[in-house]
């Protein structure tokens, strides 16, 4: 991929674990759907974490992005803790 899209693990040290870079991948790809852009142009602002949410996003589903977008690999939440969240729950499928 982009080096957009790579976790901060990787830009840092080239190295990552599969399940908690999906998640980052999930959380990216969230951001983008409901933000209408990419929260991260460089490397450094990869690094850094930090987002600019929009006022109009929910404060759940902006914690489902943080979590998923956590700057260490280890707080990312499981794919199991993901689908368990309240603004995933509360997400009608077609």
């Amino acid at each position: 991929g982009t080096l957009s899209y790579s976790p901060p693990e990787w830009i840092q040290h080239q190295c990552y674990h599969g399940e908690a870079a999906t998640i980052w991948s999930l959380g990216l790809l969230l951001c983008h759907l409901v933000m209408g852009k990419h929260p991260f142009r460089r490397g450094q602002e990869i690094i850094r974490g930090r987002i600019l949410f929009p006022q109009r996003l929910s404060q759940e589903c902006q914690d489902v992005i943080k979590r998923c977008l956590s700057v260490q690999p280890s707080d990312r939440p499981s794919l199991e803790e993901l689908f368990c969240h309240p603004w995933v729950q509360g997400v009608p499928l077609p």
